[in-house]
């Protein structure tokens, strides 16, 4: 079976381009601008430029909320992750070649696997919360706590195993 791989603006800027079925969305075609890489990616012979189903990005959407990356990626990102899960739908072998540790975080928790192009692959699934700098309450959202009125601040927190860390 032929690798499908979706391609992250850094592919096209690092001119890393693997054999196999590459596709990428129009966000991230439209992304590149400096002249070297405009010219690497309209060099690639059977690239495919196409945008997700609004089913995968609603998905996507759903995943970066439950990870705590919603506010961490963008448009691209977004219309990246939901063309490889609407790849992955279609019965191919989806990796997606990016060194952006959102996207990574993302990838993971859908299930499609990662090629780094210059930085190392995440190693656990990471979720963000906002926590009270004041009283440690978590929450989902805001950016003041209702209890002590200390602002929120974004952590992590590391899931390994599939079971999330005991919180101290």
């Amino acid at each position: 079976m032929t690798k499908t791989y979706v391609l992250d603006t850094s592919a096209f800027i690092y001119g890393i381009v693997p054999d196999g079925e590459l596709v990428t969305p129009s966000r991230v075609y439209e992304e590149v601008k400096d002249e070297k890489s405009r010219l690497k990616l309209e060099l690639i012979s059977g690239l495919i430029v196409r945008d997700p189903c609004q089913e995968c990005i609603a998905e996507i959407e759903d995943a970066a909320l439950k990870t705590g990356d919603k506010h961490r990626i963008s448009l691209t990102d977004r219309d990246l992750l939901a063309l490889a899960l609407e790849e992955k739908g279609s019965g191919k072998d989806v990796k997606i070649m990016t060194d952006d540790y959102a996207i990574q975080n993302i990838a993971r928790k859908i299930g499609i696997d990662i090629v780094p192009l210059h930085q190392k692959k995440i190693k656990q699934k990471i979720e963000w919360e906002k926590r009270c700098i004041g009283c440690n309450r978590i929450y989902s959202e805001g950016e003041i706590c209702d209890v002590c009125g200390s602002p929120l601040r974004l952590k992590k927190r590391s899931i390994s195993r599939g079971k999330k860390n005991e919180k101290r």
